[in-house]
């Protein structure tokens, strides 16, 4: 079992009454969070096959928002919206690039299974669906500086998974560090993909830090 959320969940599973004279209530919560983004491309869906000198930029600042209600002691829900960034994959050939821009983001829904091990402290993992919206814009520079293509979109639906620490000051604001996988995002290029519709595959994930605010 090598995924790192699995196990995270698990554990919280086998450790559901771990403490839980110290855990707080059911309360709804909302919170804001930023952080650094990666986007995997598939290189099957982007290269070249060498007819082209490639470099890519698989990194970005990440952003989201959340709401989540707290069921019990030990699991959660939760809805949020993440856009992950912009990346890029360029082209060059002499004194033309082409700038393949790829910009993610979208809507999660969640099962948060969660451990509490003191009043204020506790751990989590993740486990729901991430309905994406990729767009793949493409930008020439040495035809016509600044010109663009009007933009490939796909809409898809992912495994989301995750894990992380939060702790609570006083009970009602706190603090949250978290890795999110947001599984496989875009759509393929391929023969079998008509012309212009695919965007590329990747695979997205960010870790990221939070304020959270209890209510």
């Amino acid at each position: 079992m090598t995924h790192p959320a699995l196990r995270c969940t698990i554990a919280a599973l086998l450790l559901s009454g771990v403490c839980s004279t110290y855990a707080a209530d059911s309360y709804w919560y909302t919170g804001l969070g930023v952080g650094v983004s990666r986007a995997q491309f598939y290189p099957a869906d982007f290269s070249s096959g060498g007819a082209f000198s490639e470099t890519k930029n698989e990194y970005d600042a990440g952003f989201k928002a959340f709401m989540g209600y707290q069921i019990n002691r030990n699991w959660g829900t939760e809805l949020s919206y993440a856009t992950l960034g912009k990346f890029h994959y360029k082209y060059q050939s002499g004194a033309i690039t082409q700038d393949a821009t790829y910009k993610v983001s979208g809507v999660g829904f969640s099962l948060v299974p969660t451990v509490p091990f003191t009043r204020n402290f506790s751990v989590y993992g993740r486990l729901g669906g991430f309905f994406s919206q990729t767009r793949l814009t493409f930008y020439n520079e040495g035809f016509v500086v600044g010109a663009s293509s009007s933009g490939r979109q796909f809409s898809s639906v992912s495994f989301l998974s995750g894990f992380g620490a939060q702790y609570f000051f006083g009970g009602e604001n706190g603090i949250r560090i978290e890795l999110e996988n947001f599984g496989r995002v875009g759509n393929e290029c391929s023969p079998n993909i008509p012309p212009g519709t695919c965007t590329g595959r990747a695979n997205a994930k960010m870790i990221s830090a939070n304020a959270i605010f209890a209510f």
